[in-house]
């Protein structure tokens, strides 16, 4: 088993450390009056910040909170409460969701939030994101008033507020005019937030520059800070540089240098050299789960008896070793640590066999022939090593396999199309509830086109009460671990590492800079 670090999931802290930021392109960033600058470097960009219709977590940890606010959001408690919204209200039975808007609220283009806004943002959204649309069906937002929205439901919906406070595609408030204005790929072509930093530039492959927004209306007790995601928010840095930088080595030279303030994708050969320095901090925490993802739709992987061959043939410590070293954590669960009321042994007996002669057995009930399977993954990361891993397991079974390498836009285009692979590599991050994981979705790339899978959710989402719900999932994991619409191989970690010249930076799930100082005098 990997090693236990001490945080885990939706954790929240917030770390006073301090310091004054430094030169970048030959403008001075210390000293009185000079601009306040943080440089943080990434792993990898994402194809758009439009959060309502993409996953990607660099986009929503960039986007979300700072960019962009929602009707409710997270507390470090993992429960749902307001943000952009001055208070909601659902019925007795789950099926009417009221939100009271806050007022005067302005936007980066200097317009007011309107509900006709909050009407636009929400149900485009919902048309984007599959587990929403599942859940809602007909059902879209409606105004009640200047200052009221509400969503009336079929049936009981008591898990949405949740949806809307975590989605991986985020329920993000926008203009009307910007929900309109999409590119040929369907993405918005503005970003225009009512958040603590505004988008001010996007040049790709070098970096994407945030700004203070002056107009920014925080909520909250001034001086009370932020719980989770929720709370007050007073950003002390002017300028906020996300450069992309795919070579772990030159993002930890940089923060060593003090060319990068921030590293937000420490590698984890480098764990040991960052922990030696002692002008730098770092955090790691349970972050979410690396699965195989099945392509449903054609091939050897589309006969859930093949899945079942295969999943019996993994040894999922070896695998998750070669990527993350030791930083991660066996387990069936389909849900992280942090959610213990979703944690669940459902299914347990078929996670991580490791048995190559009971994977012959069952591959004798498929029609499989010895074709060479295909699986996707991508760079940066270390998840080709652990293809490869995974690779050597499957030949003991009889399965050959092959692996391509692509880097992560690449792959997210590629694993929409059912002719390019069997299988592909994902991570899925830490979620408040488990109709958000994505693989659930017949619509995500995979394809979980199963009737009875579909019912087990349905049966969730159409719960009474939280508690019912939990007992649904215990039924919907179980299946799943039958089905296989992935294989969880286990929970990983994420390390984030900070020169010492920094505080104020809030890690819940992420590192967010919303109230961000450096020592700089003000």
């Amino acid at each position: 088993m990997g090693h236990r670090c001490g945080f885990f999931g939706f954790f929240c802290v917030t770390l006073c450390l301090g310091g004054a930021v430094f030169a970048l392109g030959g403008k001075e960033r210390s000293g009185a009056g000079a601009l306040r600058v943080v440089n943080v470097a990434v792993m990898q960009e994402s194809p758009s910040l439009d959060l309502h219709k993409n996953s990607t977590l660099i986009a929503r940890q960039i986007g979300a909170g700072q960019i962009w606010e929602k009707l409710v959001t997270l507390n470090s408690r993992s429960a749902v409460v307001p943000e952009l919204a001055e208070s909601f209200d659902i019925s007795a039975d789950g099926r009417l969701l009221s939100f009271r808007l806050r007022r005067d609220v302005p936007f980066h283009d200097g317009t007011l939030m309107k509900a006709e806004d909050v009407r636009a943002s929400m149900n485009r959204w919902i048309e984007s994101y599959a587990p929403a649309r599942e859940l809602a069906g007909d059902s879209r937002f409606e105004i009640v008033s200047p200052d009221t929205v509400q969503i009336r439901f079929a049936g009981p919906a008591v898990t949405f507020p949740d949806m809307i406070a975590a989605a991986p595609q985020a329920a993000i408030i926008t203009s009307a005019a910007a929900c309109a204005g999409e590119d040929e790929r369907g993405f918005m072509r503005v970003y225009t937030g009512t958040g603590p930093f505004r988008f001010v530039e996007w040049k790709s492959g070098q970096y994407i520059l945030l700004e203070k927004f002056p107009q920014y209306r925080g909520y909250g007790p001034p001086g009370g800070g932020t719980d989770g995601w929720a709370g007050r928010k007073d950003p002390r840095i002017d300028l906020l540089y996300y450069h992309i930088v795919p070579q772990a080595s030159t993002r930890l030279a940089g923060l060593l240098t003090g060319q990068f303030d921030v590293d937000y994708n420490v590698d984890n050969d480098d764990i040991p050299v960052i922990r030696g320095e002692r002008s730098l901090r770092s955090l790691s925490y349970q972050a979410g789960t690396l699965a195989l993802v099945f392509n449903k739709k054609q091939g050897p992987c589309a006969d859930p008896r093949f899945r079942r061959a295969l999943n019996a043939a993994i040894n999922a410590g070896e695998i998750m070793a070669a990527v993350f070293g030791e930083q991660y954590e066996l387990g069936s669960s389909y849900m992280e640590d942090s959610q213990e009321f979703w944690s669940s042994s459902a299914g347990e007996e078929h996670y991580n066999r490791g048995d190559p002669a009971l994977a012959r057995e069952l591959l004798k009930e498929t029609a499989y022939s010895g074709s060479t399977l295909r699986i996707l993954t991508s760079v940066p990361g270390t998840t080709d090593r652990g293809v490869l891993v995974l690779m050597a397991q499957l030949e003991k079974a009889g399965i050959k396999a092959e692996m391509s390498v692509v880097d992560w836009p690449t792959l997210l285009q590629y694993r929409t199309d059912p002719s390019r692979y069997d299988i592909y590599t994902s991570s899925f991050f830490s979620v408040p509830v488990p109709s958000l994981k994505l693989y659930l979705s017949p619509g995500f790339p995979g394809w979980s086109e199963d009737p009875l899978l579909a019912r087990y959710l349905r049966d969730f989402n159409s719960a009474q009460s939280r508690e019912e719900a939990r007992n649904h999932w215990e039924i919907l994991q179980g299946y799943s671990w039958e089905y296989l619409p992935v294989i969880s191989l286990g929970r990983f970690y994420q390390t984030h590492a900070w020169n010492e010249k920094l505080e104020g930076l809030t890690s819940y799930n992420g590192l967010y800079f919303w109230n961000a100082r450096t020592r700089t005098r003000e």
